[in-house]
């Protein structure tokens, strides 16, 4: 015997008696709506030059999805999407841009900004997607430093943003490369010494073993994969700098007065203008994007 199919529900929101148009979500519930309120508020649904023929419309979103964007198809205080978990916000966002919502899209772009960090990279491409640079940026700074092959394929970032962010990351990379070429090019010495002229030139003397101990310093610094670990690591260099594996601070440099101890402040407030100076990711992407037929 075939089993029976499951009863459609109507939602109670949205139920009128003189609807003209009926669509079920992909959990079965019934949307009962005037196409005049869809065909004036949204683009992207049949208004009243397109006929059904009494046919239900299919969405491919749930229920709980559905009821929160056709509230703003009618004349009527709009929700203000407060309260709701996140992945709810994200899904309702990409509904409202997929049938062209207009009245919802501001507010939900209003509550992406409000993401967690664990969903940085899931609004990016969001953003990306439907061209809000500002949420793009916001985003993409938290995680510069993630490997670009698992944003590339785990996420599905569009091939237009390929090379943008790569370019982007190798931005970034560069600024440890930068410093870690000025402490291969300080002096070496058997002991750590730093000194000023009279004329302001300055004189930078550094032992094998701080040498390989800063070294070690920004080569970790490199890997931290989000900003505000390296924001953190950078405010506090010395507690990654000391005993390093099997390096740590010469003997001389106990304080950091005219020794070694004066680059790790160097370091940081190199690293620190050189992040401040990256371009945002929008810069990278407008360059390569430039002329590209829309």
């Amino acid at each position: 015997m075939a089993t029976p199919a499951s009863p459609t529900k109507i939602n109670t929101q949205f139920s009128a008696q003189d609807a003209d148009i009926t669509i079920q979500s992909s959990d079965g519930v019934l949307f009962k709506l005037h196409r005049q309120n869809l065909g004036t508020n949204t683009g992207g649904f049949p208004g009243m030059e397109i006929s059904t023929q009494e046919e239900i419309v299919h969405l491919p979103e749930p229920a709980k999805v559905l009821e929160i964007v056709f509230q703003f198809v009618y004349p009527k205080k709009h929700p203000k999407l407060k309260g709701l978990d996140f992945g709810t916000i994200l899904e309702v966002s990409e509904a409202v841009e997929k049938y062209e919502v207009f009245a919802a899209m501001n507010i939900c772009e209003i509550r992406l900004h409000e993401f967690p960090p664990d969903r940085a990279a899931n609004v990016f491409v969001h953003a990306i997607k439907h061209e809000y640079p500002e949420l793009i940026n916001k985003t993409a700074v938290l995680f510069c430093r993630y490997p670009a092959l698992d944003l590339i394929k785990g996420l599905g970032l569009p091939a237009h943003c390929i090379i943008p962010w790569l370019q982007y990351q190798a931005a970034w990379q560069e600024i440890f490369d930068n410093v870690t070429q000025y402490i291969e090019r300080l002096k070496a010495d058997t002991q750590c010494t730093f000194a000023t002229l009279k004329k302001g030139n300055s004189i930078h003397n550094i032992c094998g073993i701080c040498r390989m101990s800063l070294l070690c310093h920004v080569a970790r610094l490199s890997r931290i994969e989000t900003l505000s670990s390296l924001n953190e690591a950078l405010e506090s260099p010395r507690l990654l700098v000391d005993k390093i594996d099997k390096y740590s601070w010469c003997d001389s440099c106990t304080s950091t007065t005219a020794t070694c101890g004066v680059y790790a402040p160097i370091i940081r407030n190199t690293l620190q203008a050189a992040v401040a100076a990256i371009p945002p990711f929008t810069h990278f992407l407008k360059v390569n994007t430039a002329g590209r037929p829309k």
